[in-house]
């Protein structure tokens, strides 16, 4: 591996040494971090290692859309060494949302902000908010509007049925 690096460093990088390198660097155990290259799946992923790239596997416990969101951000990987290289994580270098694999997110937050070019939509099995252009729709059973003191409807005109 040491012969390898010495012409990697000197800019003589051989298709051999690169060989020679991945092959130490399979067999070496540990983590090490990647970058993750296009054309990916849920199994399997091309990543850079240095000099070189591989094909890992995707460790079950790794969501297939976070790895997309890597590959798009450019955030490193973690990956395993030996015979069959494993992704098993992410290198996150700040907070984010989390989804769930069940689809839920709970967050608390100081400001929360949405911008939409089209339209934003707030759903639940029977009920809806939609924010469409210059509109906004509420939709539900019953609709229910609450102040402690004064609620105001500032308009043009009002249209009731």
């Amino acid at each position: 591996m040491q012969a390898a690096r010495k012409v990697v460093a000197e800019g003589n990088v051989s298709a051999n040494a690169l060989r020679e390198e991945s092959a130490a660097w399979r067999a070496a155990s540990g983590l090490g971090l990647a970058e993750l290259l296009a054309g990916g799946s849920e199994a399997r992923w091309h990543v850079r290692v240095g000099t070189f790239t591989l094909e890992a596997e995707v460790d079950p416990s790794v969501d297939p859309a976070f790895l997309e969101e890597c590959r798009r951000d450019g955030r490193r990987v973690l990956i395993t060494g030996g015979a069959r290289p494993l992704i098993v994580g992410a290198l996150q270098a700040r907070r984010a949302l989390e989804i769930d694999r069940e689809g839920r997110v709970n967050a608390e937050v100081e400001s929360f902000h949405i911008k939409a070019t089209s339209e934003v939509t707030l759903q639940t099995a029977a009920a809806f908010i939609q924010l469409k252009a210059e509109e906004i729709e509420l939709y539900g059973e019953r609709v229910l509007t609450r102040a402690r003191g004064l609620a105001k409807t500032l308009a043009r005109m009002i249209s009731l049925n």
